[in-house]
């Protein structure tokens, strides 16, 4: 029976070894992007500088910004720092229309996403434009999600905001129809508390589960090009709506509660509130939100 224990601890102990040599070595995958977020952020720079956008003083609160990063984060990102080249501006019609990704490691160039939030400023009634374009991650595929998210839906309707540019939100709907992820593949599982504010024009695509590059570049350059199609429409949109005063304080609050919903459910929130610690508001609720809310669980 001594015998027999002896074995079993020397195998527990050559389990344990090699479990630990793999937690040390361990690097997540790299995935090219084929340029697409590099060239989304410029898209959008671009447009908002024709609409004389102003950049925000946030922007430079995270110039050079870098998280470091403990276990088991730092394995999750494969180094033990992250750059956030975080940029927001504003305009006459924007409140916040906030860039940011995650550089792995700090000025390396290699971005794991690409994420942009737009919301209008309240007197105009309009929705919130917000896009998540992320790689491939340990147990996760990659993922694109884009949506208008219509806050009030009593007083805001997207066809109306849209006009003549629905056309083109449908267009870009029909391009990427073929990565629409399904109900099966988990479409809308883990944000089903955001449902009350979705819009018909959700895109939610999963990256094909292959290396093949060919197949891989196809997709990100199809959703690069829907993403244009989709910001194209919103700005000119906007830019079309003529101010309403009075509806201001009542969108005001709908924001606020879009805000809180995120801010409670949200799994990316979640882990963002661990790894920016005391960074976190400034960076999330300034960042890309611009709102006056009391987050309760806040120290």
């Amino acid at each position: 029976m001594k015998r027999i224990f002896k074995i079993l601890g020397v195998v527990l102990l050559i389990i344990i070894a090699g479990a630990a040599i793999f937690l040390m070595t361990y690097q997540p995958e790299k995935y090219s992007d084929f340029g697409v977020f590099a060239d989304l952020r410029s898209h959008v720079l671009t447009a908002l500088q024709e609409h004389r956008a102003t950049e925000r003083p946030v922007t430079k609160d995270f110039q050079g910004f870098t998280l470091n990063l403990s276990f088991p984060f730092s394995k999750v990102f494969g180094s033990n720092a992250v750059g956030i080249p975080l940029a927001s501006f504003e305009t006459d019609r924007i409140s916040v229309a906030t860039i940011s990704q995650f550089e792995v490691p700090p000025k390396s160039g290699y971005c794991r996403d690409f994420t942009l939030n737009i919301r209008p400023r309240y007197e105009y009634r309009a929705p919130v434009f917000h896009i998540d374009f992320m790689k491939p991650s340990p147990g996760v595929p990659g993922l694109c999600t884009a949506d208008f998210f219509n806050v009030d839906t009593g007083n805001i309707s997207l066809e109306t905001f849209f006009g003549s540019e629905l056309e083109n939100v449908q267009k870009a709907l029909s391009m990427v129809e073929k990565y629409q992820r399904t109900i099966k593949e988990g479409r809308g599982r883990i944000t089903k508390y955001l449902d009350p504010w979705k819009s018909t024009y959700r895109i939610e695509l999963k990256e094909p589960p292959t290396r093949d590059e060919t197949v891989r570049r196809e997709y990100y350059e199809t959703a690069q090009s829907a993403i244009k199609l989709y910001l194209s429409a919103y700005l000119k949109s906007l830019y079309k709506l003529q101010p309403d005063p009075g509806y201001a304080q009542r969108h005001e609050e709908k924001t606020c509660e879009i805000v809180l919903a995120l801010y409670k459910n949200d799994v990316a929130i979640s882990l963002g509130k661990k790894i920016f610690k005391e960074q976190f508001r400034k960076y999330w609720l300034d960042g890309f939100w611009n709102v006056q809310v009391e987050l309760k669980d806040e120290k």
